[in-house]
């Protein structure tokens, strides 16, 4: 224990920077890890919710992948305990006493109803993309008349970007339609769902569906078995299950 959590724990109050990771209730215990710039992790608590916090020697917070890591980790610790409402990497106040100020008493009874809200609840974030540009193309192309007939003439410079223009075009027709039933399927098992678009031309998912926890079996059985049928043109990342980050939309009040 440096000496500013000493000092936190005699007084209850320090002016120090106070980082805040995420929002619990009052009786979750704070996390073991440690968090960003090595600092520990407690609590402050405020009536029936608690900020999950690591008190700081300097305000100097970048988004290092250390303490990016670190702040995840604490995070995830905190969802293994009960409900977080997850903040931003780099959430500071000045002190305890802003904390209290800006967030904590001004915000508490919409965040203890949040808490409630996501009770139960964890986000699983699903990426798929096709495995090459060659394989997809293969399967696009392979029952479309238009582009064998194009495929097979002696291809003019007129036929070719004719040809590349339908190619790109039952592409786009083909990743939407994927994406249509991935995310369909998956979101038959949950209870919200947030999709961005995807990552780079091989992209096909990239979206976080919010799983109740009675649920998830039935949401990882749908996902073994979506990505059973596509296995020879997709590959899937699953990750979870994590704290509501893309569900958990919280003030940005009172950060320094």
């Amino acid at each position: 224990m440096n000496a500013i959590e000493q000092r936190a724990g005699e007084a209850g109050n320090v002016t120090a920077p106070v980082y805040v990771y995420g929002i619990v209730s009052a009786d979750v215990q704070p996390p073991a890890e440690k968090g960003v710039l090595g600092a520990g992790v407690s609590t402050v608590r405020h009536g029936s919710v608690a900020a999950v916090v690591s008190y700081l020697a300097s305000e100097r917070v970048r988004a290092k992948r250390r303490d990016l890591l670190a702040h995840s980790d604490v995070l995830q610790a905190a969802h293994a305990r009960g409900v977080v409402l997850p903040l931003r990497f780099g959430m500071l106040f000045h002190s305890e006493a802003e904390l209290h100020d800006r967030l904590l008493d001004p915000l508490e009874g919409e965040l203890r109803s949040l808490l409630r809200q996501f009770e139960g609840l964890a986000e699983m974030r699903v990426r798929a993309s096709y495995h090459d540009r060659e394989s997809i193309l293969a399967e696009v192309v392979r029952d479309d008349p238009e582009i064998t007939r194009l495929r097979g003439s002696g291809r003019s410079h007129a036929e070719l970007v004719r040809l590349g223009e339908l190619a790109a075009k039952r592409f786009e027709r083909h990743r939407a339609t994927d994406a249509e039933a991935v995310i369909g399927r998956l979101g038959a098992h949950s209870v919200q769902i947030q999709s961005d678009a995807p990552d780079g031309e091989l992209g096909i998912v990239k979206a976080s569906f919010l799983v109740r926890d009675r649920d998830r079996k039935r949401f990882d059985d749908e996902l073994d078995a979506v990505a059973l049928g596509l296995r020879h043109l997709v590959q899937f990342t699953c990750t979870g299950p994590l704290p509501p980050h893309s569900f958990a939309v919280l003030p940005d009040e009172g950060a320094a």
